[in-house]
């Protein structure tokens, strides 16, 4: 995940999306992002986003983990 991408929450099928999970926001930055690796053999990563949604809000740390990247920046 990166700056300009577009987000949305959740994952699940497009049947089953629910309003909120329809809407999507363009990621503005990625400092909350960190790489996990104490213990593991792969690493991953985890943290919070910030994001601008439509209705012009720019919401502070959204949990990555919550968030499905559905069109990357160039």
């Amino acid at each position: 995940m990166k700056v300009g991408d577009l987000v949305r929450f959740g994952s699940t099928t497009p049947v089953n999306r629910t309003a909120i999970q329809k809407i999507v926001g363009t990621v503005v930055s990625t400092d909350g992002i960190m790489i996990c690796t104490i213990g593991l053999d792969e690493p991953y990563k985890m943290g919070s986003v910030d994001v601008l949604w439509p209705d012009a809000r720019m919401i502070k740390d959204e949990v990555f983990a919550s968030l499905e990247v559905i069109s990357e920046s160039r």
